[in-house]
């Protein structure tokens, strides 16, 4: 497991007694949800409604917040959802095995991109175009779906207090 990290804020370590109800995710789950894989985010405004939307990346810091990077361009109404820093649910699913794996967590909250968060959205949306390529999708198809067209891009911020296997087939719903 990834050690806590002593920072200020959302860097905290949430796993410990003073966070109960957070957990941390094993080294392969963080692995796995920054290798490049399809991300969909939901996020619940204070009006009770979900708005969802694609992420291109996440990054996974030492105190177990992960942090989800998707451009601004054409998602306003996940930024302005957000802004009330209510629940969240993350899908993160890989398309060559549909491995899903999903987490979620009571509240989120928009933060300010850092240099490592577009870092990992180069390296993260250049990974999963390499999976549609060989999956065998055309390479126009793959270019316009992977593009970083946005140079504007957003960060919501969370702790997940559940994840679940969502990989279709008898285990799908178990926790993790």
């Amino acid at each position: 497991m990834k050690p806590p990290k002593t920072e200020e804020g959302m860097n905290q370590s949430m796993v410990s007694a003073e966070a109960p109800g957070t957990i941390l995710l094993s080294d392969e789950v963080v692995d796995f949800i920054g290798s490049g894989v399809s991300i969909i985010v939901g996020v619940v405004g204070a009006d009770g409604r979900a708005r969802g939307g694609r992420a291109l990346a996440s990054r996974v810091l030492a105190g177990g917040a992960i942090r989800l990077i998707y451009p601004a361009e054409g998602n306003s109404a996940i930024s302005d959802t957000a802004q009330s820093g209510g629940p969240i649910a993350v899908t993160f699913s890989a398309p060559m095995s549909h491995r899903t794996i999903q987490l979620k967590a009571m509240s989120t909250r928009a933060e300010e991109p850092e240099a490592d968060d577009l870092k990992s959205l180069t390296h993260q949306t250049d990974a999963f175009a390499a999976v549609l390529r060989t999956i065998g999708y055309a390479p126009s198809f793959v270019r316009a779906f992977c593009a970083r067209r946005s140079q504007s891009f957003c960060v919501l911020s969370f702790l997940p207090n559940a994840a679940f296997e969502q990989t279709p087939g008898p285990g799908a719903g178990r926790k993790l």
